[in-house]
């Protein structure tokens, strides 16, 4: 971009922009849009792939920046140009596949981004239904990990799992290279999903990545969340805000927005527009 950019609006996309009825509000549509005339670089941080995002927004969508799957890529969103990824290179993924697998968990590996909606599957001694689910949705894009060539890098491997306490003792010898986030299932909206990623990869990283990049201070830097895998990004920022349907332990920590008929962001504009 550009023009020099003041502050910064980071948003979480599913349950928070896109609230569950699964629709965004005329008014918050509007309020992107007047966004871009006042110095505010207007960012999404989702757990979504590019592809899967794409299937819900398109090119006009009033954002300046993506950053997807939890923080492997960001995207350059006018140029659609991906400006950073970090991938966990094959040597660890093959360490991790061989421990959840000898633990029989069922989980699935991610290419690498752009392209980490293409994945190899393991389905584990008793798949979950919310496994089950997620297959069933993205099976055009599955293969299983029998055909995965040894030594080829992953954008993240998502387990679906409750347990995930065991799962980070079962890991604690990679722990050092890795980073595991606790999220809650986007189908079901109860169950719990691990998801595993290079060392590198959270929300905060990559919105402190972009915050650099434009030299803007994180205390000009608003964030909005409504899950697990939003904490980091809510830790860091300068002033960070859930919604009201985020989980109990995060509306103790943060300040609470409670969504209305005119969204949400009109609740936050005062701290954008001050100088």
């Amino acid at each position: 971009m550009s023009e020099v950019m003041k502050k910064m609006l980071v948003l979480d996309f599913d349950g928070t922009l896109f609230q569950p009825g699964k629709f965004i509000s005329d008014q918050d549509m509007k309020l992107l849009n007047t966004l871009a005339n006042m110095n505010v670089a207007r960012v999404i941080a989702t757990g979504r792939s590019l592809f899967s995002l794409k299937k819900v927004i398109d090119m006009s969508f009033p954002i300046d920046y993506l950053i997807l799957s939890t923080g492997v890529g960001i995207l350059d969103w006018r140029s659609q140009k991906l400006i950073r990824s970090y991938d966990m290179e094959g040597g660890l993924v093959d360490e991790i596949i061989a421990i959840l697998k000898r633990r029989r968990h069922s989980f699935f590996v991610h290419q690498p981004a752009p392209q980490n909606h293409n994945f190899f599957y393991c389905d584990g001694a008793a798949p979950r239904q919310d496994f089950i689910r997620r297959f069933e949705l993205y099976r055009d894009f599955a293969r299983p990990l029998k055909q995965r060539k040894r030594g080829t890098a992953a954008s993240q491997i998502l387990v679906i799992s409750e347990e995930l306490t065991q799962i980070k003792k079962e890991l604690q010898p990679l722990m050092h290279r890795i980073n595991i986030i606790r999220t809650t299932s986007p189908l079901d909206g109860r169950s719990m999903w691990v998801e595993i990623f290079d060392k590198r990869v959270n929300k905060a990283l990559a919105a402190q990545f972009l915050a650099e990049r434009l030299n803007i201070s994180v205390r000009n830097i608003v964030a909005l969340g409504n899950d697990y895998n939003d904490l980091d990004l809510l830790n860091w920022a300068g002033r960070p805000f859930v919604v009201h349907t985020a989980p109990e332990e995060l509306k103790e920590k943060f300040q609470v927005i409670k969504n209305a008929d005119d969204g949400l962001l009109i609740h936050i504009m005062p701290l954008l527009q001050r100088g």
